[in-house]
């Protein structure tokens, strides 16, 4: 019991003296204009500490909308670029406009990484969207710095893809100064990658970019990968080009997965004139 008649004196002390404080304040304000914009401005500046904390605590709380509208927008962008292009090369305004809705040659589907693998030869990916988001097998995933990989398998909401960090996959690549394209392959060590099979009067130097070729129905065209660091004969027939790849598999989180939409017209045609 005398504890509890302790803490309630301390109680009222401190309830009193809060009291009394507050009276004081409101009196050297009332009385004194120096001294009541002192106190307001201490107050401004504690309630604008009190507005900042709290911006800062609800965009960490929000950072995954955040991360979801920044992956919308990427795709967005991805897609009007490729519309330019096509628009640029040549085809009427409304075939580019088109594909922004999603009618032209690619559209992507935004996805996060949920589990990369980079340390073997035959590295994986695991993305957090699959059927339900539209992705099946063998499409491709790419980022805005180069090839990520192709999808191998795929369940409601999930999706495996084989990385390009697989000394079993290659991708047809160009060299952009002059469009002469070859296989490019992992050669199973960093972000280090070789083009091959391309003729040997071709001219290349070390710093040339090397992109995408669009000479498949995965990946599209122009997707810059990576520059040229070396260029070797290989038995006085053909060049093998060094190439250091864009992409740094290690920082991999955003990606997209590419939809051809002419990839089952092309498959058709494919086996009807196999």
């Amino acid at each position: 019991m005398r504890r509890n008649s302790r803490l309630i004196k301390t109680f009222l002390y401190i309830a009193l003296f809060l009291f009394l404080e507050g009276i004081s304040i409101i009196l050297i304000t009332n009385n004194s204009i120096i001294q009541k914009y002192r106190i307001m401005g201490v107050a401004r500046s504690v309630q604008s500490f009190f507005w900042r904390q709290g911006e800062s605590i609800r965009y960490f709380l929000n950072y995954k909308n955040e991360n979801k509208l920044l992956e919308a927008e990427n795709t967005l962008l991805k897609e009007r670029i490729l519309t330019l292009e096509r628009y640029l090369d040549g085809i009427s305004a409304e075939e580019a406009i088109a594909s922004v809705s999603g009618i032209g040659d690619y559209t992507f589907i935004p996805a996060t990484i949920i589990k990369n693998s980079i340390n073997k030869q035959h590295n994986y990916i695991i993305l957090n969207v699959g059927s339900n988001s539209g992705v099946e097998e063998g499409m491709g995933v790419i980022t805005s710095w180069g090839v990520v990989g192709i999808v191998e398998a795929v369940s409601t909401r999930i999706s495996y893809v084989s990385s390009f960090l697989n000394t079993s996959q290659s991708v047809s690549a160009k060299i952009v100064t002059n469009g002469v394209f070859g296989p490019m392959v992992w050669t199973g060590v960093g972000n280090k990658a070789v083009v091959r099979e391309i003729p040997i009067h071709t001219e290349v130097y070390p710093g040339d970019t090397i992109s995408t070729s669009g000479y498949s129905a995965i990946f599209p065209p122009d997707i810059p990968v990576g520059v040229v660091t070396s260029v070797d004969e290989v038995n006085g027939v053909a060049l093998e080009i060094g190439v250091e790849m864009f992409q740094n598999f290690r920082a991999l989180r955003f990606v997209d997965v590419v939809i051809n939409n002419y990839s089952k017209e092309i498959k058709m045609i494919e086996n009807d004139t196999e």
